[in-house]
């Protein structure tokens, strides 16, 4: 009864391996695998008032996170990064395999010993087994076999005969791969490429919104520069009108209104420049924070709603931002993997310089049972008549298989030695090699932060006194231009004097403004370079990968 029990559990659990580890034992392998995927739907953007929409430098930093091409291209990698692990780890999934066989063999007999004239076999032949490897270098096997042997031979008191047979196999790698084999290291990599994918998605989406910002203050000051020229136009304007005036009066000459007509000309042309500008600037900045075909697909115009102001004074030390610059920037971070990574190749090299020797171990039992043929050999040996049968069959053999009193042991040791070794030993000097241009590619990374915190650091400075400089060239042309206005009024200004007053003016305001956008731009710039673009915005890595992943 004991007998009995142990193998219906032995034929269950063997049935239930394959649906150890999902729902289905058969979902798996005909059904596409769930995944998480990228899903973008149509950028949404504030309803139009008047034909404007209003948006701030924060809102259109939201909308490029959300809808820009390149930033959702490099979210989809990340996940198809993290597939790469689990197919590292498909290396040590269990193992199950089945096969089945029939043979039916009709020879001439060769003796008279064999059992008769012609002997005619059939063999039925079944094996299973289970297989896992494990990170250890350890692999175990457990492999169950089972034979029916039908045959005409008068020699053979089964038949059927049925034999069986159970195993176990246990390997270890003593030397190349023990306690850690090649797999491990490859998944260390994969992990430390899944973390890369996620510092890249980073240093990108830093990209996106610096050029996002950059567009943002490009299009206030394409916004700003049309009303300068705007103004510039109804000043000349005003004086071409006083000019006819005078002209018809006779207190001016007719060349005081051409010239006057020829600057409302260029002023005109100033102006349609300035709004073609403007359209261009908007277009890149709807391809960056939108997913639309055509950027003229969105409804409206854009208008940026922040105010223009003067960004405060760092009082940081340039080695404090640099620290922090380090502490921050992810290609800091893609350094130190890809350092990581190198240094993770080396040790499996050195891995690979060892002789392999496996310790292999296994223990079997078996088992025979069938239909007992008594014959009666005193009459001779050839063609002995049956004088009993005793039914049986593949019970018994399993019985006697799982009693374990037919059993056998076995232990060896298998040892390659590669004479001169000199693959492996190459591939340890490349490992090597490797290693020392991943820390130089390092050096390299943070040579490059410090000259671009340089750049940061002398644009902010140069663009606060560019504009504090322009600020007075300003105050200084509205002075003289209402000095001028007073001398044409009078009539002791020339056209000539009053255009040149109001195109000073109009140098100047373009000059104070263009210090203005760069000076914020430059701080958008020490933003970046500090690595704190993320933080300004309130931006979150982990929140900012998990958007449109669905």
């Amino acid at each position: 009864m004991v007998r009995r029990t142990t193998l219906s559990v032995f034929l269950v659990l063997s049935l239930l391996l394959g649906s150890l580890f999902g729902q289905s034992p058969f979902s798996r392998y005909r059904s596409d695998q769930k995944r998480e995927a990228v899903s973008v739907g149509q950028a949404v953007l504030p309803s139009p008032i008047d034909g404007k929409v209003r948006v701030t430098e924060r809102e259109v930093v939201e909308l490029a996170l959300t809808h820009n091409f390149d930033i959702n291209l490099q979210r989809s990698a990340v996940l198809g990064q993290r597939w790469r692990i689990d197919q590292l780890r498909g290396f040590y999934d269990p193992q199950m395999s089945f096969s089945l066989n029939w043979d039916r063999e009709k020879t001439p007999a060769a003796s008279v010993l064999q059992g008769g004239p012609s002997l005619t076999n059939i063999l039925s032949t079944g094996t299973s087994g289970y297989a896992q490897t494990f990170p250890t270098g350890t692999s175990f096997e457990v492999n169950f076999s089972g034979v029916r042997n039908r045959t005409t031979s008068f020699f053979n008191s089964l038949v059927p005969a049925f034999n069986t047979q159970f195993e176990i196999l246990f390997r270890q790698n003593l030397l190349e791969g023990f306690g850690k084999v090649g797999q491990e290291y490859q998944i260390q990599i994969a992990r430390n490429d899944s973390e890369t994918s996620r510092q890249e998605f980073k240093r990108l989406a830093t990209d996106v919104i610096l050029q996002v910002q950059d567009r943002y203050w490009e299009l206030e000051y394409a916004l700003r520069d049309a009303d300068v020229k705007d103004k510039s136009l109804q000043l000349a304007r005003t004086v071409l009108e006083q000019n006819r005036a005078r002209h018809d009066v006779g207190t001016a000459a007719r060349l005081e209104v051409v010239q006057a007509e020829a600057e409302v000309a260029l002023r005109q042309e100033e102006l349609v420049r300035s709004r073609y500008n403007y359209r261009l600037v908007q277009d890149q900045l709807i391809q960056l924070v939108s997913n639309f075909e055509d950027p003229r697909q969105f409804p409206g115009d854009l208008v940026p709603a922040d105010p223009i102001s003067r960004p405060d004074t760092f009082r940081a030390s340039f080695e404090e931002l640099k620290a922090q610059a380090f502490e921050a920037r992810p290609e800091v971070e893609q350094a130190r993997l890809d350092l990581a990574n190198q240094a993770v190749s080396l040790n499996l090299t050195r891995n690979r310089l060892r002789p392999s020797l496996d310790l292999v171990a296994g223990y079997q039992q078996f088992g025979l049972g069938g239909t007992l043929i008594e014959r009666d050999f005193s009459q001779g040996l050839f063609n002995p008549p049956v004088v009993g049968v005793i039914p049986g069959g593949v019970g018994d053999s399993l019985d006697q298989m799982f009693s374990a009193d037919y059993y056998g042991y076995m232990l060896g040791l298998t040892l390659q030695v590669p004479i001169f070794n000199q693959e492996a030993r190459a591939e340890n000097a490349q490992a090597q090699i490797s290693v020392d241009q991943a820390k130089l590619r390092g050096g390299r990374v943070r040579q490059q932060i410090a000259v671009q915190l340089r750049e940061a650091l002398t644009r902010l400075e140069m663009n606060r006194a560019s504009l504090e400089a322009g600020e007075v060239a300003v105050r200084s042309a509205q002075e003289r231009l209402i000095a001028e206005e007073a001398r044409f009024g009078a009539g002791m200004a020339t056209t000539r004097e009053i255009i040149e007053a109001q195109r000073d003016l109009l140098l100047a305001e373009t000059t104070r403004l263009r210090a203005q956008i760069d000076l914020i731009k430059s701080e958008a710039l020490l933003d970046k370079a500090t690595g704190r673009t993320f933080d300004r915005f309130g931006i979150q890595l982990v929140d900012a990968l998990a958007r449109n992943v669905k």
